[in-house]
This record gives structure tokens, sequence and C-alpha cells, in this order.
């Protein structure tokens, strides 16, 4: 099992031990095999407490190390609680960020999708079906079942889990995972580095007819072709059940570290710019655009050719 020490957790997100002469004393030599939830957690585990919503877990807290800012140490000196006396707390800038670049770090040891680049060793399982023409990089992983079409190309490193299709000509970029039953058709390209959980399709039709009308009104739709494609950026995780559909004429695009939650659908002709971050069960129609580092709630609908 992955350990790390005391020590090198400090160093990796700049924290201070806040109480020296009390559990802080115990710094080395502690070795901790993993984060857990603040009221879960034990001695040979990191928590963090970086929000007065968590204050009621601490009398049941009894981690090795514990995560904090500043405004609550002289509170948690005051408290009387064991913690003080029995835990090395440090204090560092953002403790949400330092658990999430923790998570980080124990990553490999506790999953085994953890899938940090570098990390794929390669192999096409027999069952796969990849044509001919299609490129693959050094240490691709194909699962069983996978299908990569003509003209299609796939990144060093990159790990494709059980029934991915990649479409005819689509391109993805290095060390990307793709989880069981992405789909991609053709004209899509992804960056480098992309996640992209189970079930998501990727370039589909997007919704669009036009009215047929004849003396009586309406008497038909006539289907609007979608001939533009899919492009998306790099360092991108796109969750479980999303859809995001092609262009009609020009491509829908995300940029650049975008971040989409399940069952997510963005519409034709969206634009997500660089870091949007968009909430589970959010619909944007067709030409609706998201500015850098924005951040769109759950269940939210945006309609054609809005902006946030």
């Amino acid at each position: 099992m992955l350990t790390v020490s005391g020590r090198e957790i400090l160093e990796l997100v700049a924290g201070v031990v806040a109480n020296p002469t009390a559990g802080g004393g115990r710094l080395e030599g502690l070795r901790l095999k993993g984060p857990a939830a603040l009221e879960a957690s034990g001695p040979e585990q990191v928590a963090f407490f970086f929000s007065r919503e968590y204050q009621g877990e601490l009398p049941r807290a009894k981690p090795g190390l514990l995560i904090t800012a500043d405004p609550f140490v002289k509170p948690l000196q005051a408290s009387g609680l064991p913690l003080w006396n029995d835990s090395v707390i440090a204090v560092c800038a953002d403790p949400y960020l330092a658990m999430a670049k923790i998570t980080e770090r124990f990553a490999p040891g506790l999953s085994e999708v953890s899938h940090l680049p570098g990390s794929a060793k390669g192999g096409i399982h027999p069952s796969a079906v990849v044509d001919p023409s299609a490129t693959l990089g050094p240490r691709v992983e194909i699962g069983p079942n996978c299908v990569i079409s003509a003209g299609a190309s796939v990144g060093e490193g990159t790990v494709l889990y059980s029934g991915v299709s990649i479409g005819p000509g689509a391109r993805v970029g290095r060390d990307c995972v793709f989880f069981p039953n992405v789909c991609l058709y053709e004209a899509v390209t992804i960056g480098d580095r992309a996640r992209i959980h189970a079930n998501t399709t990727i370039g589909s039709d997007g919704f669009g007819y036009a009215a047929i009308r004849g003396s009586s009104g309406v008497t038909g739709h006539q289907k609007i072709y979608h001939l533009g494609g899919v492009r998306i950026g790099s360092d991108v995780e796109i969750g479980a059940c999303c859809t995001i559909d092609r262009g009609t004429l020009s491509d829908t695009v995300l940029g650049d570290r975008v971040k989409l939650d399940n069952q997510v659908h963005i519409g034709h002709n969206a634009r997500l710019d660089e870091g949007a971050i968009v909430c589970g069960g959010t619909c944007l129609a067709g030409g609706a655009s998201i500015g850098r580092y924005a951040y769109v709630g759950g269940l939210t609908g945006i309609n054609n050719r809005t902006h946030v």
C-alpha cells in the first residue's frame, strides 16, 4: 500500500505546522495511507477542515494530519478537543485546493482508475476492431469490443475501456482515458489528457428541423443535416452520460480545462471557453456560450445563442 510522509504532504501544499509543541511534535516519522472524511479519519490518514459546516465532526476526528486554514487555528486550540494534542495540525493558504492536490498524490495507490499521465502500459484486446488505416501511438491500451474506425488516430498513452467507439477520422490526443461505451462520431477532435466517463456520446447530430408548409399549415419536417464537427481542448473532463452535438455548419467547441458533470447536454454550435464548469443535468441550446472559468449550476437551461 502506498504511504506518504507527513513532511512530504506539507511540502506539497506549502503547509506550516500550527501546534509544534503539542500534536505537531509527531510530524517526523508520520506515515499516511491516504485522505479521509473528517469524522471518519484515523491516525494514518490526512483530513481537512476548511468550512464551519464541518465543525460538528471535529470531536470524532482523529487524523494523523489535519489540514486547515489560519482562521480556524485559534478556535481549534481553544476548543479543548483532544485533536489539538493528538494530531499534527497544519495551516495552508487554501485547504480545499490542498485536498485536491493530496488526492492526486494518493490516487495511484488507492484507485486503479486514476490514470495519471504516463501510467498506461499499452496493449490491444483480441476482441477489439482496429481499422488498418487508423493510427495508434505508443502505449495505447484498447479494451474489449472497442472499435477504431478508418483514419482515426489515438495518441500515446491513451486508455480506452471496453466498448469505446472512435468514429472515422476522429482524433484523440495523448494520455486520455475513455471509460466504457464512450462514443465519438466522425469529425471529432479531442486534445491531450481528456478524461471522459462512461456512456458519453460526442458528435451526434444536432437537433434541427425545418418546417415543410402547405396550404393547410405544417405538413412535415425536413431534417437539417449537421455537417460541422466537435473540437475539444486539452485537460478536459466530461462526466458520464453526457451528449455533445456536432455543429450545423461550423464546429461545437469546448476549450482547454472545461469540466462537465454527469448528464450534461451541449447543443450544436455551443461554445465553452477555457475552464468553464457545468454542473449535472444542465442543457445548452444551439449556439449558447459559456465564458472563461464561469460556473453553471445544476439543472440549468440556457437558451439559444445566450452568453454566460
